[in-house]
């Protein structure tokens, strides 16, 4: 692309954009001459999947706060948030503050977390925090993002695509 934007310069053509890239050839991208805007979407999230298989160690930004409804056993922890809340498609989202060895496994309105040892906490009615899995097909789920800083909601954005295929 690059290379095809400078073709187009020599040539006497002004081409003052050249864009390329996603979230995951970000750091290729970054570093190429001539390059003046990259589409990296979902980096500003940064999700479990960026982080995992692409490296990109940026601070977390989304994540999805489920409320513990079932303790069957000290090991096995139910949550009200599965499939219809945070996407798994590209990878499991990640609960915070949790020893687990095993991912998260979703159903469609519930998520199931294995502690690596048996433990009374969380109980039932405790929040859990995740950092979703993928940001890219999470967000659509919801018609609200509420942005906070130090526990404070700041702002409240509306999901303006929700619901509309094109």
């Amino acid at each position: 692309l690059v290379a095809t934007a400078n073709a187009i310069r020599a040539a006497g053509i002004e081409c003052e954009t050249v864009s390329c890239g996603g979230t995951g050839s970000y750091p290729y991208c970054a570093r190429q001459p001539g390059v003046t805007e990259i589409q990296a979407g979902g980096l500003i999230f940064s999700d479990e999947l960026y982080r995992t298989r692409f490296g990109l160690q940026y601070p977390q930004a989304l994540t999805l706060l489920a409320t513990v409804t079932s303790r069957p056993t000290p090991t096995r922890i139910i949550l009200d948030a599965g499939k219809k809340a945070m996407s798994s498609d590209a990878a499991p989202p990640r609960p915070l503050g949790l020893q687990t060895s095993k991912p998260v496994a979703l159903s469609a309105e519930h998520a199931t977390i294995i502690l690596d040892t048996p433990s009374d906490t969380p109980a039932i009615g405790d929040k859990i925090q995740f950092v979703v899995g993928y940001s890219d097909t999470t967000v659509h789920l919801h018609e609200r993002i509420h942005a906070h800083r130090n526990g404070r909601v700041e702002q409240v954005w509306a999901v303006q695509a929700r619901g509309r295929i094109a």
